[in-house]
């Protein structure tokens, strides 16, 4: 039954052509990245010369060869740039020099302390409920950070998979619209409603749905890898979060970070599968399951563009399915709500979505034929 029902939804052309376009769309993107880098080889490995812990000795040396003899050596950059994030993040906050002949020795030399410093400054902008747990995360980064050679290769990997994270959400949401109300406006739902394993046979239908989002999601993974791992390496995903995002908290690498985003949008999948399926059911047409769930993921965007103040509607929106595919942006803050990080509270929001929808979905088709509405 499973085998069939996979053949049926899976086996056509339309899956088979946008597995394609986000694989080539996720290969194109990648490939802008690395394409305008001349001597890419060469660049790695001066970058390779102080990778590893970024000590403050490090930084202090970086400081002086850029800052006082003028050094346009490759090797020095990323340090420098460890620098110029402290000053640069969040302008204003404790330190505002516009040019590096005006750093002081001390963003260097107490590199970590004025990190610090300026982290618990940028705190004082949150709720203070929020603030104290943030403080104590902070107090748990473990320094100093890691930072491997074109890192900053998989910096631009993971802004371009938030880009097709998003895009499969959209797609998914076309594929899952129909998973009942196609076999409602054909009458074949009827016939199925009539035998024995009724319930197993509509549960079944879940299961293409979510497959087809994650070899999406593996398409999009494999795309990434073929560009930038055979071309800048893969050992920058093991550098620390704090390349990404200097101001955020917990002990994330690159590479960790990748594999929350996935994990994240997989479960995102899950739920708007069972949502989506719910919805089918309910309003037994395809295109108002379509405009609805597409209805939902506008919404979303929207609220992240306009960005409408208040914790509970943040709460809310991060109920949505489309929010697994962005959990990268929460994962950069340091949001907390009744002691709960916010990209925790997006991958939990996801487990109750599945379940909520889930079991509105098992009661739904329990029902006999004539009373479903």
């Amino acid at each position: 039954m499973l085998n069939e029902e996979i053949k049926r939804r899976l086996h056509t052309k339309y899956v088979l052509l946008s597995v394609i376009a986000v694989f080539i769309l996720t290969m194109g993107l990648n490939v802008m990245i690395v394409s305008g880098q001349k001597d890419l080889p060469k660049i790695v490995k001066e970058e390779s010369v102080y990778s590893g812990k970024i000590t403050e000795d490090k930084l202090y040396l970086g400081l002086k060869k850029v800052r006082d003899e003028k050094s346009d050596e490759i090797k020095y950059q990323p340090l420098v740039g460890y620098i110029y994030g402290l000053v640069s993040s969040y302008p204003g906050v404790l330190y505002s020099e516009n040019r590096i002949e005006d750093f002081k020795d001390e963003y260097a030399k107490n590199f970590y302390e004025c990190w610090k410093k300026k982290f618990i400054k940028i705190l004082e902008r949150i709720p203070k409920q929020e603030r104290n747990k943030a403080l104590k995360e902070i107090h748990k980064v473990k320094t100093p950070f890691v930072r491997f050679e074109a890192c900053y290769f998989w910096n631009y990997g993971i802004d371009n998979l938030k880009v097709i994270f998003l895009i499969i959400i959209f797609m998914v949401t076309f594929f899952a619209a129909a998973t009942y109300s196609e076999s409602i406006e054909d009458g074949s739902m009827e016939i199925i409603f009539a035998t024995k394993l009724k319930k197993k046979l509509l549960l079944l239908r879940l299961i293409p749905v979510i497959m087809y989002g994650v070899i999406l999601v593996l398409a999009a993974l494999l795309g990434t890898g073929l560009v930038l791992g055979t071309t800048a390496g893969f050992n920058g995903l093991n550098s620390s979060f704090k390349v990404y995002a200097l101001f955020s908290i917990g002990n994330f690498t690159l590479g960790g970070a990748m594999i929350l985003m996935t994990i994240s949008e997989i479960l995102g999948i899950f739920a708007l599968a069972t949502m989506l399926a719910w919805i089918s059911i309910k309003t037994s047409k395809t295109s108002l399951s379509t405009v609805i769930g597409i209805a939902i993921n506008i919404f979303y965007l929207i609220t992240i563009f306009a960005k409408i103040p208040g914790r509970i509607f943040k709460v809310i929106t991060n109920l949505l399915p489309i929010a697994s595919s962005q959990i990268i942006n929460d994962l950069s803050g340091f949001s907390f709500y009744m002691g709960l990080w916010s990209p925790y509270r997006i991958i939990i929001g996801m487990i109750i979505v599945l379940i909520v929808f889930l079991t509105l979905l098992i009661r739904e088709i329990s029902k006999p034929w004539g009373r479903l509405s």
